[in-house]
């Protein structure tokens, strides 16, 4: 870790010196990136502006650390992946630190299955974390109608509910609150959406297929008051879903952006 200096007056030179900032002096210094941003290195077409991984997507300086291995190592068992929470949890947790080391007020991550570290992320720093949309399902199934219901849109139904709803869990999701999974890769549109992975591929056709999935859902449950987008993937297309449905959407730009509010200087 690069150490961090201070500027300070040294009367007996008669100059200015630099010394070594002490553990607790660190929070006093930043260079304007409030919010650090872990990701690991997906590199396709589809990220592009309006992705909640691609900075020009926001109007303020993030700081972006790439977690080097992400996934769970090859040589350990399903008991002990579930223990790492479907992850490498060391080596985001390792990362984390050095983010709020690096003088940032709030980390976010680049993908919202990462909601399963929620918990272990949040302990091992002394800054907020916000790993997953999923954390603003209860508050948005608390601001609608009685009866009314949230949509979770994801890439697959079945990461959301593994290990026994681990990251419904982790994220504060209750069983007392209705909600309803829709999984593109469950969808007739699955080819579709993976052509995001290809050279070249049309976005709108992209957007058309989410889009349908999304009014699909609505028509097979019309108690849905809101849907909240979980993938990083999603927010290029969350206006079209919005003007399709009618319904509100939450998105992970829009989480970035809400995280932004808490901790930007006034």
């Amino acid at each position: 870790m690069n150490k961090k200096f201070k500027q300070v007056w040294d009367s007996k030179k008669g100059r200015p010196v630099l010394r070594e900032i002490k553990e607790n002096e660190k929070w006093q210094f930043d260079f304007g990136e409030s919010i650090g941003m872990l990701a690991f290195g997906q590199w396709f077409p589809a990220i592009c502006h309006g992705h909640q991984t691609y900075m020009t997507t926001y109007d303020f300086p993030i700081r972006l650390k790439f977690v080097e291995s992400p996934l769970p190592p090859d040589d350990i068992d399903e008991e002990k992946e579930r223990e790492y929470r479907g992850w490498n949890l060391p080596e985001w947790i390792k990362c984390a630190k050095e983010l709020e080391k690096e003088g940032v007020k709030a980390i976010v991550t680049g993908c919202g299955i990462t909601g399963t570290m929620q918990r272990e992320l949040s302990k091992s720093v002394n800054i907020p974390v916000f790993t997953s949309t999923i954390l603003f399902v209860p508050v948005i199934y608390n601001s609608l109608s009685y009866g009314k219901k949230v949509s979770i849109l994801t890439v697959s139904s079945k990461m959301i509910t593994r290990w026994d709803n681990m990251l419904l869990k982790e994220c504060g999701v209750s069983e007392s609150i209705p909600i309803v999974i829709s999984g593109i890769s469950e969808s007739d549109y699955c080819e579709t959406w993976w052509s995001q992975l290809n050279k070249g591929f049309d976005k709108k056709k992209v957007e058309e297929a989410i889009v349908k999935v999304a009014l699909k859902m609505i028509s097979e449950e019309p108690k849905i008051g809101a849907i909240v987008c979980e993938c990083t993937e999603m927010p290029p297309y969350s206006e079209a879903i919005r003007n399709a449905t009618g319904l509100p959407v939450f998105d992970a730009v829009d989480m970035v952006n809400y995280v932004y509010s808490l901790v930007k200087d006034r």
